[in-house]
Parts: structure tokens; C-alpha cells; sequence
């Protein structure tokens, strides 16, 4: 690795993993684990937060780098606060923050319910800028920081499945661009990944590791993305090589969005 974000602190939102391995592995890879892998590797000092302590003691222990695992629910707006200062405690300062974080629903307008609707606002998307909120006065004193949030192309296209979840994913873009805008000329940076069909734990785990050549079917390049491959994407918006890029969401779908809706041969 480059060491390019060598002395940075990360923090990672969501970033244990739940669901099953790929085969041949024995770690569980989603995109948070895989991003907070990727960090460490470029020379960060990476704090772990997911709602499990156990499963971001397990990211912490695959670190390259020191690191910290903090329990965070992304539901409660005081955990949420609270797991920033802890990073902020520990480490003195956030240079990076990313908000991946989130829940699936699968329910169309006809039945989306009020339950459903209310808890995929608070972590898609009241989660991410009460972190966001959080970090900002220590990257302001220093006028330095870069928020990277993990969305889905679901906030920019309807799959028709449901409601709740494009509705978050596209109001989280609308945070992320609120970031940027507000703050560019503090030296606070702000983008999104927007993914497509990644072969995460959490996909695997929601929709069963059986449909991938279904989901593959789908995709230009003939395969689903590789978590590894969010996190590459991550890594580069939150270090200066995109130090003149902010407000912009970088689509990582292997093509999908730019083709024309025919079954891939």
C-alpha cells in the first residue's frame, strides 16, 4: 500500500460485518470491514464503530495499525455522539469520517409502513449526519477532514423494492452534498461512494449468497463487486489525491448504470 493516509485517524461508521464468509475465507467481509482494512493498510489510525463491540474487536484485530473498536447503535442519536468523542478522545483528533452504516427494507409504497420508514431514517440517514455534526468542530480547528459516505445506487435509481431504503440513500447523498458545500473553504471535504452489486456479508446475509449469479447476471463486467473494491474507492476520496474533489458521488456499480437494461451475455 501507498501509506498515503500515514498519521491520519479514521473513523468507521458501521464498520464490523455480519453475514456469511465468501468461499475459501474465514473472515466475513462487508463493506465497513473492508474499508477500515483498507485504511489501516495506507498507514491510518483506524477507530471501528458497530453496533456489535465483538464484531469491531474482530476488524480491530486484522488491522495493519492501531486501532479501536467503540459499540455504537446508529439509531440512537446519543451513541451515536458519544462513539465520535470516544475516537476524538482517543486518538485527538478525526481526519476522515466514514458513514457506512445502514439497513435494507423491501417494502413498496403500496405497504411501506411507518416503522419501517422511521428506523431507515435514523440509520441511513439521521445517523450519518449526527456523526457527520459530531466530527466537524475538531476538522474545522484544524482545516482538514474529509467525510466519505457509503450509499447505493438505489438513492439515485428505484430497484421498485422499496421505498424507505431509496428514499434514505437519496437524502444521505443530500447530506453529503450539504457537507461539501457549506465547509469547502474550511479544508472540510466531503463525497460519496455509490455502490451497486457488491458481494458484501450483508448482502449475503439479506438476499442468500445463492443469487449471485442472478445479481451478476445483471452487471456489464459479468460479476458483483468485490468489498475490497468499495474500499479502494473509499480510500481514495479520503486521501489528497482527490484533495480538489468534494461534493461528488463516485458510482462503483461495474457499469450497470451506464447501460442499456439488457440481460449481460
Amino acid at each position: 500500500m501507498s501509506g498515503r493516509l500515514q498519521g491520519r485517524v479514521a473513523y468507521v461508521l458501521g464498520g464490523g460485518s455480519e453475514g456469511p464468509a465468501r468461499d475459501g475465507e474465514s473472515l466475513p467481509m462487508g463493506n465497513g470491514r473492508a474499508i477500515a482494512l483498507r485504511l489501516s493498510a495506507e498507514g491510518a489510525t483506524v477507530v471501528v464503530g458497530d453496533k456489535s463491540l465483538d464484531r469491531a474487536t474482530v476488524t480491530v484485530e486484522h488491522l495493519d495499525g492501531p486501532g479501536l473498536a467503540v459499540e455504537v447503535d446508529a439509531a440512537d442519536p446519543d451513541s451515536c455522539r458519544a462513539a465520535v468523542s470516544t475516537a476524538i478522545a482517543h486518538a485527538g483528533a478525526l481526519d476522515i469520517v466514514v458513514c457506512n452504516v445502514g439497513i435494507s427494507g423491501r417494502e413498496p409504497l403500496k405497504v411501506q409502513s411507518l416503522e419501517d420508514w422511521g428506523i431507515a431514517g435514523d440509520v441511513n440517514v439521521r445517523s450519518h449526519w449526527l456523526t457527520a455534526q459530531a466530527a466537524l468542530p475538531t476538522m474545522l480547528e484544524n482545516a482538514r477532514g474529509a467525510f466519505v459516505f457509503v450509499g447505493s445506487t438505489a438513492g439515485i435509481y428505484s430497484s421498485r423494492r422499496s421505498l424507505s431504503y431509496e428514499a434514505t440513500k437519496a437524502a444521505q447523498l443530500a447530506v453529503m452534498r450539504h457537507v461539501a458545500v457549506r465547509y469547502a473553504d474550511r479544508g472540510v471535504r466531503a463525497n460519496a461512494v455509490v455502490l451497486g452489486n457488491i458481494d458484501s456479508a450483508l448482502v449475503r446475509r439479506e438476499f442468500g449468497a445463492g443469487g449471485s449469479d442472478a445479481r451478476a447476471g445483471v452487471v456489464p463486467m459479468g460479476r458483483e463487486g468485490r468489498p475490497e473494491e468499495a474500499a479502494a474507492a473509499v480510500a481514495f476520496l479520503a486521501s489528497d489525491d482527490a484533495g480538489y474533489i468534494t461534493g461528488q458521488s463516485l458510482v462503483v456499480d461495474g457499469g450497470v448504470s451506464a447501460a442499456w437494461p439488457t440481460p449481460h451475455r
